[in-house]
Parts: structure tokens; C-alpha cells; sequence
């Protein structure tokens, strides 16, 4: 396989094609060689973040280590003065950095599943953007410091970087997993909830039986009852992990958190309504508006141009402002 330009004609829009006959997209086979090619996909979306997108990558933890990670960046993004947008995946396999949905990368575009769109879109508004990277929590076996769970990347990535960043306003864009994660940033970090100007989450949800403000572990009689035991038996383990890691996630939110989401907290729920259209007022701590799509992979994508007008809200510190317009025309 190989990527070719997509018919929209956008740098953003490339279209995975069979290199024999590129008439021909992906044809699955078998979960192994869906896995294989997804690898391949991921590897060549973060690849293009400094080829196509001009991005650089910044270590993480900042000084050598026996293990190290890295986000994608404007480059010299901590000395800009004007807003900045960090863009946060969801949870593995379908999020990585650079990826919203990987499926979507496969079957659809990357102009769909991949941040490029969101990225050109930022830097033609002068905005420095930053992609993190949540889900690479060791490499070849060595934990990451400071990286050992995607709530503790997040917190890291703060402190590190984004913290000291001169930027005017910072806004986020968080799909799925990564708005918990967020959550629990601004749980920790006490500056974050007043550095952010806007928090955009697209379809962002806890696990079940988590929400938003407060992630839960489920326990071993939902485990035991879950349609697929065996699945949720692994995120059983894997949020107890997290739980050790990032206990703070897992309690309930002060009032802090809560007032600074309902502030400038918004979520782009999939509903296959148009997009933007206000769905609820208060749900889970923030507004609900439609994200114009019902498939939850397909959700950042859709919410695009109504997401992008609340981020400008939020750069022009107004974000408070149309979260009340919006909870006006509910009442």
C-alpha cells in the first residue's frame, strides 16, 4: 500500500491505494495484517508531522534518559506570544499522535483521520500548535518518566513545555480518552485551569462506568456480566494501572475544575444532527453540542468548522461568553 493524493486536491487529504492497482483502497484479510498495515499508517502519519506539516519533535523527559518520547511542535512554540492549540488523541490502538482515528486513516483519508487538517488550519490563523503523544508509555520495554500513563504524559508535557509557553491563550482539542485526561491535568496543575482559554472535546468520555469528571475502575462482577469478559477484564487492568498512577483522575472533581470546564468547556457529541447544533446545557460538566456525526471515530472530523469557531471564541477570551449563548438558546 502506499498514500496518494485524495480528490479534494488538499495536502491534507491522502488516500491509502494498493501500489499494484491504485484504483483499489485496503481490502482486509485477517486481524494480523490489519494490525501491520495500521502500524505502518501510524508510523507514516507522524513521519509526515515534520515532512508535511513543518512540526519538530520535542523529547520527552526533556534530558536523556534510558527511555524517551517525544511531541510534535511548532518550532521555537514555547517563544510565541500569540494562541497556541495542543491536540490530544484518544486512547490506543485507534489514537496516536498525529492520529484521531486509524480506521478512518485506512478506509477513508487522512484529511479524515488524521490531524493534518486541524494543523494546517492552525498555523494559517498564526496559531504554534503542539501534538502530544499520550499512548507511547515506554519504548522497548523501559518505561517513559513522567510518560508512564497518558494522564502522566499529559501532566509532564504541561510542566515540561506548555506551562512556560509565552502563548496568549491556549486552547485544546481532546478526542475520546484524551478529554478524561485533560480532566485530570486540570485536576493536578492548578495553572492549567487558568491558562485555557478553550477545551474543545470531540465525543470525549471516560470508560464506562467512569464520566467524565470522575474516571471509575469497573469491578469484577462487571467483568464478569460484560458482553466480551476478556476485554473488559484488560481495561480493568489497565485503569487500575492508571489508577496508581494518576489517583487524582479517579476521585471526584473540586468545585475549581468543574467551574473552569463549565466555563470554557464544550463537547462535540457524535449525533447526526448538524454540526454545532446545542444538545445539552450541563452534561457530564460541560455543553453538549452535535458533532454532526454518529460514528464516534468520525467526530472531530465532522465538528470541524463549528469547533473551530468556538477555538477563535477562546482565543479572543470569549469562550465563557458562548458557552452562555449556547446554554441561552437551550433554556
Amino acid at each position: 500500500y502506499e498514500f496518494r493524493p485524495g480528490p479534494s486536491g488538499l495536502k491534507s487529504d491522502l488516500v491509502l491505494r494498493q501500489i499494484g492497482d491504485p484504483t483499489k483502497g485496503f481490502v482486509f484479510k485477517d486481524q494480523s495484517n490489519y494490525n501491520e498495515v495500521a502500524d505502518g499508517v501510524v508510523a507514516f502519519v507522524q513521519q509526515q508531522l515534520t515532512t508535511l506539516c513543518d512540526l519538530l519533535p520535542y523529547p520527552l523527559p526533556t534530558t536523556a534518559a534510558d527511555a524517551n518520547s517525544v511531541v510534535y511542535a511548532t518550532s521555537n512554540f514555547q517563544e510565541q506570544l500569540g494562541p497556541l492549540l495542543l491536540l490530544i488523541c484518544g486512547s490506543a490502538p485507534g489514537g496516536a499522535a498525529g492520529v484521531w482515528g486509524r480506521s478512518l486513516c485506512i478506509n477513508a483519508s487522512l484529511h479524515e483521520g488524521a490531524m493534518f487538517d486541524y494543523i494546517f488550519r492552525a498555523q494559517t490563523l498564526g496559531w504554534a500548535v503542539v501534538v502530544a503523544n499520550p499512548n507511547v508509555n515506554d519504548i522497548c520495554g523501559k518505561s517513559i518518566t513522567g510518560s508512564e500513563s497518558p494522564h502522566r504524559h499529559l501532566r509532564t508535557l504541561w510542566t515540561s513545555y506548555l506551562n512556560t509557553a509565552k502563548a496568549s491563550k491556549i486552547l485544546v482539542v481532546a478526542h475520546s480518552y484524551g478529554a478524561p485526561n485533560l480532566v485530570n491535568l486540570l485536576k493536578v496543575e492548578a495553572s492549567s485551569r487558568e491558562r485555557l482559554a478553550a477545551v474543545a472535546f470531540t465525543d470525549g468520555g471516560a470508560f464506562p462506568p467512569g464520566v467524565l469528571l470522575e474516571e471509575r475502575i469497573p469491578s469484577e462482577e462487571d467483568v464478569a456480566n460484560a458482553a466480551k469478559p476478556e476485554q473488559m477484564g484488560f481495561l480493568r487492568q489497565t485503569l487500575l494501572r492508571f489508577a496508581e498512577l494518576a489517583p487524582e483522575a479517579f476521585r471526584p472533581a473540586i468545585p475549581e475544575v468543574a467551574q473552569c470546564l463549565e466555563r470554557v468547556g464544550r463537547n462535540f457529541r457524535a449525533d447526526g444532527r448538524a454540526p454545532g447544533t446545542p444538545l445539552a446545557a450541563w452534561s457530564e460538566g460541560v455543553c453538549d453540542v452535535s458533532a454532526g456525526h454518529t460514528s464516534h471515530p468520525a467526530t472531530t472530523h465532522s465538528a470541524t468548522e463549528p469547533l473551530f469557531e468556538f477555538l477563535q471564541r477562546g482565543a479572543d477570551g470569549q469562550a465563557a461568553a458562548a458557552n452562555e449563548e449556547l446554554r441561552a438558546q437551550l433554556a
